[in-house]
């Protein structure tokens, strides 16, 4: 029946305000609470309640005065919401018992009257003045919020050093600030999930977790009086809305508008951040009449993806039924006209009745709710060191108990069930700190399809490790030097369709982002299918700008490496994407400044790989302890492939290779850690130490220490900037005894030993 679905939003209100706190009330949930009155007032609407449609208008604004503290007292505001709650419940009683309303709303009319004034206007305004006591209270239709009243204009375009909102029309600076926040989280939501959508463009859960951001946007940009970003997110909201309900179909114009749109609000929601600090106005890069002019049309059906996704369009999707047999058993003769679509090839048994509900399932998917929690990033570290803190109590308490064997047993179980409770609550605390890598990731989709289509190039994403965790202090620090990777991968390595059938290669290119952790470090693999480097033309390059005299003697990853040098670019004509004088030498900058290394793989006519690893700067990991002198070291045990005493025999020198070792009939070089780090050892002949064998990136040697003194799990520490330039140093970490122990890193080490 038409009422149960706005008894249905209504008790949700009810069950929503039972358990709200009028002192807590803020932004994200005052927006729950008018996306519901909003819903209300459609519903209304369409079922001709015009009672429940008054009651939701008045809530609403009463509700955005409670927001911004503008009523006399805030209780009697909150007392007033909960009446108009209980006369909607009334309301949808009588309808349902008697088919129409038989109360008396004038009490309830007079509360929200006293409370908001006949005539609620913009937040910007000057209120109006409040009615005579003697002056009988309106219809709450009048009251309805601004953003129903006001004419439905299209957001225009403005100069580029103005803003399309300006912050004179906000008044209340802190719920400013969280929308801001909360916005662009929502517009990287938006972009994740619209990528995927592309991809699986019948999956109406990538629909539903898209709407819902909008939705948000939408509903506390009315409460702020951001007219601008409020209509251009209801009108995406709109098409999204059709398309979840099946009434238009999702194609590459709606993909595109979409994205456009995300891209214009992302703006927009920007240049209110800069207005609030006072910087320049960030320019947009999308004529927003134009963009409204596309969404207009996708929405009447002018453009591809207007069409009506029918129940047997979605059977022919699933591979439940062909295209032929479908139009063939619908234009039968004899077919009951008043028969639907689904019980017809059931009774044919061209479908089955499971088949047809999960159609009709497809069809009629609700939005989901997906439930969140911010945290004040310094609340966070202060929690992780305190806990860092508690680590090292507890390692004292245990080298404490170790001295004491007499101890009583029952405490020693208590303090040993401790121990693995502190244990656990180490790693899940500094988990707090690690994020995905997919969003990153998928950014970096977007930046593919944005690049592949000014190019002209028809280009697949396909993602690897995407779960792989980092820190979240990096994600922002190796956007960059990825951005420019991908950039040349996209525009300079892989070829246009017709080369690339010409070659015998499938018109579609492939780049493929790969990461995943590597001996201590963050591995993040771009690879293409293109062209390749060419060495001949990097070699010729670098002898003429005088990098190099000749290439004699240099090995193919040598040559390779040349392109990071500045003025090393091979690329033939300069384009839009790339080739303005920002080179890889500005990639390897930007990755060496996170003390990440950057490595090349490439084979002329077949593609490119760009290998680039960044240490962890902060994550728990396995490490062995080892010692060296008097001094403590830790390497990661992903790093390690054996440990062993080396007998004298299998030592030996190799001319131009020093000192060998030979493991298991591999000769591998022999590094002293005492020598490197010039520390007095404890034993100098490796027969008489402990030989670790490590492994880099792609080589292994022999790294020789006095003793191991076991595995522990350590949280990996920066050393910070004045010591962040040591080679073969990674980080540190606090062990047992509160102590530092420096940790190493293996590519680090190889290369120190090679200079040296």
């Amino acid at each position: 029946m038409k009422y149960e679905t706005i008894g249905s939003l209504v008790e949700s209100l009810a069950s929503e305000f039972l358990f709200l706190d009028e002192r807590d009330i803020d932004v994200p949930s005052a927006g729950k609470f008018l996306n519901l009155l909003e819903g209300l007032v459609k519903e209304a609407e369409s079922s001709g309640i015009t009672e429940i449609k008054e009651v939701s208008a008045g809530l609403t604004s009463l509700l955005e005065k409670v927001i911004l503290d503008t009523l006399p007292s805030r209780e009697e505001g909150f007392v007033a919401f909960e009446k108009g709650v209980s006369v909607m419940q009334k309301i949808i009683d009588d309808y349902k018992n008697m088919s129409q309303f038989k109360g008396d709303m004038t009490d309830y009319r007079n509360t929200i009257a006293n409370l908001i004034g006949a005539q609620r206007v913009p937040v910007a305004a000057a209120p109006a003045p409040a009615p005579a006591p003697e002056q009988e209270a309106v219809s709450l239709e009048e009251a309805k919020p601004a953003a129903e009243v006001a004419e439905e204009k299209p957001v225009e375009s403005a100069d580029e050093d103005e803003p399309i909102e300006k912050l004179a029309n906000v008044q209340d600076e802190a719920l400013l600030r969280d929308f801001i926040t909360e916005g662009l989280e929502y517009i990287d939501e938006i972009e994740v999930n619209i990528l995927n959508l592309e991809q699986s463009p019948e999956d109406k859960d990538y629909i539903n977790t898209i709407f819902r951001p909008f939705h948000s946007i939408k509903g506390v940009a009315s409460f702020l009086n951001l007219e601008k970003i409020r209509t251009l997110a209801h009108s995406l909201e709109n098409l999204l809305d059709k398309a979840r309900n099946g009434n238009i179909m999702v194609t590459p114009p709606l993909i595109d508008v979409i994205l456009d749109g995300a891209d214009a609000l992302k703006t927009m929601i920007g240049q209110l951040r800069d207005q609030l600090e006072n910087r320049p106005i960030t320019p947009m890069k999308v004529n927003l009449v134009d963009l409204v002019d596309r969404v207009e049309k996708i929405d009447k059906g002018l453009e591809i993806g207007g069409k009506v996704k029918k129940l047997g369009d979605i059977l022919v999707d699933e591979g439940a039924i062909s295209r032929d047999e479908l139009e063939k058993t619908l234009s039968e003769p004899g077919k009951p006209q008043e028969k639907k679509v689904g019980e017809v090839l059931i009774e044919e048994g061209k479908v089955t009745p499971k088949q047809v509900s999960q159609a009709l399932r497809k069809q009629t998917e609700q939005v989901t709710d997906m439930s969140t929690i911010r945290v004040d990033i310094r609340k966070l570290d202060d929690m992780i060191d305190m806990v860092g803190e508690l680590v090292i109590t507890q390692s004292m308490v245990q080298q404490g108990l170790t001295n004491n064997m007499g101890s009583d047993r029952n405490l020693m179980r208590d303090i040993a069930q401790l121990f693995r409770i502190t244990s656990g609550l180490q790693r899940v605390s500094t988990g707090l700190r690690m994020v995905p890598i997919k969003q990153t990731f998928q950014r970096m989709s977007r930046l593919v399809r944005d690049l592949a289509k000014n190019t002209g190039k028809n280009v697949a994403v396909e993602l690897v490790g995407e779960e792989t965790e980092i820190d979240r202090n990096m994600v922002d620090e190796i956007y960059n030097p990825l951005v420019h990777m991908i950039r040349n991968s996209v525009d300079h390595g892989l070829e246009t369709p017709e080369e690339r059938i010409r070659v015998g290669k499938p018109e579609k290119g492939l780049i493929q982002l790969k990461a995943y952790h590597g001996g201590g470090s963050v591995v993040i693999e771009i690879s293409d299918d293109g062209r390749g480097l060419n060495k001949d033309k990097i070699i010729a390059k670098a002898i003429k700008n005088g990098s190099i005299q000749s290439a004699d003697g240099m090995s193919d990853q040598d040559i390779f490496k040349l392109i990071f040098l500045p003025g090393l670019s091979t690329a033939e004509k300069v384009t839009d994407v790339s080739g303005r004088g920002v080179g890889m030498d500005v990639v390897k900058q930007a990755i060496e400044k996170l003390r990440g290394k950057a490595e090349i793989e490439s084979t002329f006519g077949k593609g490119t790989t760009f290998i680039t690893r960044f240490p962890l700067t902060m994550a728990i990991i396995d490490g062995m302890i080892v010692k060296v002198g008097t001094e403590r070291y830790i390497l990661p045990t992903t790093a390690i492939r054996q440990t062993l005493r080396p007998t004298k025999e299998s030592i030996t020198t190799v001319v131009g290779r020093g000192e060998t070792i030979n493991v298991m009939g591999q000769l591998l070089p022999l590094v002293r850690l005492y020598e490197l780090f010039n520390i007095e050892p404890e034993q100098v002949n490796p027969w008489e130490s402990i030989v670790v064998v490590v492994e880099g990136e792609d080589r292994s040697k022999c790294l020789l220490v006095d003793k191991i003194l076991g595995k522990a799990e350590v949280v990996i520490k920066s050393l910070g900037e004045s010591l962040k330039s040591i080679k073969g140093v990674s980080g540190g970490a606090i062990l047992g005894d509160g102590n530092i122990g420096l940790i190493l890193d293996t590519e680090g080490l190889f290369e120190l030993s090679e200079s040296a």
